[in-house]
């Protein structure tokens, strides 16, 4: 469904645990990822993720609820 939402490049998925590598709190990660964003930041992979965090990076909130408008008419929710 991401693929077909925004069609990006590449959809990364990860499990991200924090508080010393512990999963003390768990972050799951599905990001799409287009060729302008790793052109942007002049990565990709897990640095290109270390590059965003790193950057404070994060789309718009408008963009975000569009988007999730969007899923939720895609999925019938």
């Amino acid at each position: 469904m991401l693929a077909d939402l925004i069609q990006p490049e590449q959809v990364y998925v990860g499990l991200w645990s924090h508080a010393g590598g512990a999963p003390v709190h768990i972050h799951f990660v599905v990001q799409p990822v287009t060729r302008t964003l790793m052109d942007s930041i002049d990565d990709y992979g897990p640095h290109l993720q270390v590059a965003m965090f790193d950057a404070g990076a994060t789309p718009p909130k408008g963009e975000v609820e569009r988007f999730a408008e969007r899923a939720r008419a895609a999925l019938g929710t």
